[in-house]
Order: C-alpha cells, then structure tokens, then sequence
C-alpha cells in the first residue's frame, strides 16, 4: 500500500471488515430483488435493522415509482419449419398479453459493442430497404437507442441476439425515470425480445435460406408501485448543511450478487465506519439506496432529484455512484468515469487507497447519474473491472457491470462472482474519495481541467465543420475561461490553512459548486434543469454536436440552414454559461 494516506484516513480505513459485508451477501442470495416485490422490501429492511442498531439518522421513503417488470416471452417459428426459441422481453417492452403477433422476421447487422461505452450506441446501415411491418432480428443489447431508430423505420417487433450463451435482462425505453408531459409519448411502441447467441445464430441461418415467419407473445407487469428508498444523513461537525451523497441501487435481476449486492454491502460497512467516526467529518455525508434502477430506468434516483432537487443545487457538493464493486478477478481502475473536474482528484484517491495507477473516462448517460441536469460533480459509476488481457484470454465480451464478468443481469449473478478480497480494496476507495470530499477545506476539484476539455471538443467540431460553420467564439471563451481559473486557483492555494469556517474558504466553495452547475449541465445535458434527458448517449458540448453532420447535407439546403441555426442557437448556451462562469470567479 502507499503511505500517501493521511493518518486519520489510515485509521478509518484500517476499520474495514468484511463481517458486515458477508451478512449482506448471504442475505441477499436468498432474495430477488425485484422492484415493487416483497423481497425489496425484506432486503431495505435488512438494511435499515443496522441502522437502528447503530443509532445512525436515516429515512424509508416510499415513492410510487413507474416500473415496467418482465414476467415471461414466447417466440415460435410458424414457417418454413415449426419450432420454439426461449426469450425474454426487456422492461417497457410493448405488452402483447396472451395475444399472439405474427410477421416475417428479417436479419439486420448492427453488431455488437466493443466496449462498456459502446453498449448504449448504435451501428447500421440506413439503407437497409423497407422494414415496415417486418420483425428485425439482430445483435446486441436491447437498448433504447437501437430500439428507437428501428421503430423510426417503422418494424413491428425487435428480436436482439445477446452476445453469448445467456440472455441479458435489460431496459429499452429511453425516458429517464418516471415520465412528464414533455416525453410521456416517448415510450417504445413495439414489442422488444432478446434470444442467446446460439439460438439466435440459428435463427439467422434459417433466415438466411428462405422466408421466416414467427409469432410472439410479451408479458409484463406495468405500472406505479410503491418502492422503499433508504436515505441516510450523517452530519459533520463544521458545515453540515453540505454533504457528500454517496449511492447505489437496492433492487437486481434475479440474486444479483455483482449488480448489485456488492454495492449494497459496500455502503453498509462504509455508513458503520462513517457513523462511529462522525466526529471527524467536517462536512455530512449522505447516503441513498435507490430502488427502481432496473425496471424504472433509475427511478429511485430521479424521484430523488425530483423531491430533493432544490436541497441538491445548494448543498451536494459531489455525487458518487457505488455498483458493482467487488466483483472476481476485478483488479484493474483503468476503466473508472468521472467527470473532468475530478479527474487528477480521483487518482490520487485511487493511488492513495490501494497502489495503483487509474484512467478515467467521461461518464455515460447511464448508472444513476440522474444529477447532471444540476449540474454537480460526479465521480465513479462502476468499480474495479476485469483487467483487458485477462477479458481476452476468457473470451469475454462487454456488459454493463458486475466488474465485467458476463453474468451480468442474467441468472448465474450469485455468489461466485463476488471477492471479498477485491470488495475491501474498493470500499478503500470509496471511502477515501468520500472522506476527502467531505473533509477538504478548499473543495479538491479543478475545473481547469473542464476548460481545456471544452477547447478539445471545440476544436474537433471546428475541424468537422469546417468552414460551414465558426466556432470561433466559444473557443476562445473556453480559453479565456483557462486562463481565469489558473488565477482562481492560485488565489485558492493559500486558503487551504485556513478554518473551513473562514468566510474565504466559504467563498471559494460556493464558486466551485456554482462552476459545476453552470459548466456541467452544458457539457452533459440538452434540457433545463430540474429535467432529464432521455437515457440515450450525450456527446460533450451536446449543443455544438450536430458540426459532424455537415458532411451528410447538401449546402445551402433547407436542412443546411436549420443545421447552421440550430448551431448558432447551441453555442449562445454554451458561450453564456462560460462567461457566467468567468464573471463568477473574477468578481
């Protein structure tokens, strides 16, 4: 280990057991913790009986939460041959009932992801002919980005072939969390199967030789159901009113060891800790254990920012996600997110913690980050992950959790995928992000790095665009906003020895927290805030994106002119925000 460790952090983290954790686990491999079900409701009062027993201040809320929950598929080949294929159907899939569908099923090629980040993307030809009324088979995961443009084209049912020999359960509607008059229509309007490698390998070989004709049946259970949602507040001794909120999702696919009982262990044994210590935390640290994550598209999370949204702009200074920590043959960080602010903070956490060197990416659109429309600092999503060569030997293909073994969201996620071992390392740093987060006097993030990073992304739209379209202006906002923030914090340097109560210190915080919620929601999101945009991917700057279409448009076309407005319109917002935020930290 490294002794970059300050010594009351050592002392903390030098409490870790795994008793804690273990009672978790064996707990939660005897419930399936669908959302709604009464095994929700016997894991979160699992739960809460240690919070009782260590006196710590928490909440069961009860939210109404709007779940779609599979409970069964049927898919039959009716032609050229008879023959029956085992399926399943994704939340928000359309409800057939016992009512039968029939059509020709066609085979489309999209591929299937590289990678974690490519798992909600989509890859197909436009041309590929008229679809209307067929049922399309094809590869991948049954997310609302390939659903949605294949309905676009007008098919009546998408049939996806998961990448190996389970079925991955999954979600398919792009509405995040429970839906409002601006997206309530926007749910999936077709029926969405999912078949295994093998099964669907045949399919397509049969489709291959001549016309196939199918029938189909989708079961689910949709509507609002009242989900418990644990929220515990431990308040720190200087500025309580601020928080650190620490997270992770309660509900799973069938046992869901790795996605994510793992998680819910790990916040436990940190909430014990955190709670014996709570002297020594200078601000509160809040933790949340949401509901609805998979069969609500974070639900849980978004009710939360709903209800606590106002709380959240004043006082949540980070949000940090806790799923799938834990996990075997996990060791390596070179797959972590966060955003940039909090990218040379996070390294050094993870360089602290455990010894090892770390890489960050750009958080997607996924995994409880139902936060970035107010526009807060955000680091980790998933955890430790399975190292890339060892992927290779295990013929591994990408999922979107338990640390990147396959039997995410299928029925094998049981006891065998967790490590003990691994889990500790991962709660080490949780714990240290979380504790320095709470305890640094001057918060430890650094926009300087977000500056730089709007300039890249500028840069390359400039180069796509070309000379369509001038970017010019918000380059060098973004420059000049570089250059503010290396003086800001130089200025905030020589307050870091200061009381955390020193009016400087409280100044500087505010500006930082303010940074986040002007320069975050731009690079992160198209909607207002307080909304939530769809759970489709978010390109950086989202609003100057639409530069890498000018090769597909003829100039001077209508469509040309609408482009060039829309852009025009984009960066007004993002030249506003970065010039708020440059008047925020010269004043």
């Amino acid at each position: 280990m490294t002794t970059a460790l300050k010594s009351e952090e050592k002392a903390l983290l030098d409490e870790i057991n795994t008793d804690v954790p273990n009672a978790v686990l064996n707990k939660f491999l005897t419930l399936v913790r669908e959302s709604g079900s009464e095994d929700e409701k016997t894991a979160a009062n699992f739960l809460a009986s240690y919070l009782e027993e260590w006196g710590v201040n928490y909440e069961i809320h009860q939210p109404e939460l709007y779940l779609s929950v599979p409970k069964r598929a049927e898919l039959k080949v009716t032609s050229p041959i008879t023959r029956e294929f085992r399926v399943k159907t994704p939340s928000f899939s359309v409800i057939t009932g016992d009512k039968s569908v029939s059509g020709e099923i066609v085979y489309i090629s999209t591929g299937y992801a590289k990678g974690i980040n490519d798992i909600f993307g989509t890859d197909f030809d436009e041309d590929v002919g008229d679809l209307k009324g067929k049922i399309v088979l094809t590869e991948g995961y049954p997310m609302p980005g390939k659903v949605q443009e294949f309905a676009d084209l007008g098919v009546k049912a998408i049939v996806f072939i998961s990448p190996g020999d389970n079925i991955h359960e999954g979600i398919c509607t792009p509405i995040w969390g429970a839906p409002d008059l601006d997206n309530k229509d926007n749910e999936p309007d077709i029926s969405v199967l999912a078949i295994n490698k093998p099964d669907g390998t045949q399919l397509k070989d049969l489709i291959a030789k001549d016309t196939v004709m199918i029938e189909y049946q989708t079961h689910l259970d949709k509507g609002w159901k009242s989900c418990p949602i644990i929220d515990v507040f431990i308040e720190g001794t200087e500025d309580p009113e601020k928080y650190v909120l620490l997270h992770g999702h309660l509900d799973s696919w069938y046992e869901g060891i790795g996605d994510n009982a793992t998680g819910n262990a790990s916040l436990l044994e940190m909430i014990r800790i955190f709670q014996k210590n709570r002297t020594k935390l200078k601000r509160s640290i809040r933790v949340a254990v949401w509901t609805g994550h998979s069969t609500g598209r974070y639900g849980g999370s978004t009710w939360f920012v709903d209800n606590f949204g106002l709380d959240l702009e004043r006082n949540c200074i980070a949000q940090v996600n806790c799923d799938s920590p834990g996990c075997r043959w996990a060791t390596s960080y070179e797959y972590m997110m966060w955003t940039s602010e909090a990218d040379n903070f996070c390294k050094e956490v993870i360089k602290d913690a455990v010894g090892q060197k770390s890489k960050g990416t750009r958080p997607m659109r996924a995994g409880d980050y139902s936060f970035n429309n107010i526009g807060i600092t955000s680091f980790f999503m998933l955890s430790s992950s399975i190292p890339e060569q060892v992927l290779k030997e295990k013929g591994y293909y990408a999922v979107g959790g338990c640390g990147a073994n396959i039997e995410w969201h299928t029925e094998e996620d049981l006891m065998h995928v967790a490590d003990l071992d691994i889990l500790v390392k991962d709660i080490r740093i949780y714990m240290t992000g979380v504790l320095r987060s709470a305890n640094a006097t001057v918060h430890p993030f650094n926009f300087i790095n977000t500056a730089r990073e709007f300039q890249q992304t500028i840069q390359s739209y400039q180069t796509q665009a070309d000379s369509h379209f001038d970017f010019s202006l918000s380059l060098e906002e973004a420059k000049d906003l570089e250059n503010d923030l290396v003086l800001f914090y130089k200025e905030l340097d020589q307050l870091k020895d200061l009381p955390l109560t020193d009016p400087k210190v409280r100044e500087a915080n505010i500006k930082q927290e303010k940074l986040a919620r002007l320069l975050i929601p731009i690079n992160f999101t198209r909607t207002g805030k307080f909304r939530h945009d769809p759970a489709l991917n978010v390109p950086p700057l989202p609003d100057l994106a639409p530069a890498t279409n000018f090769e597909n448009i003829e100039e001077n076309s209508h469509e040309y002119k609408v482009l060039k407005t829309h852009l025009t319109r984009g960066q007004n917002r993002v030249v506003w925000a970065i010039q708020e935020a440059r008047e925020l930290i010269r004043r």
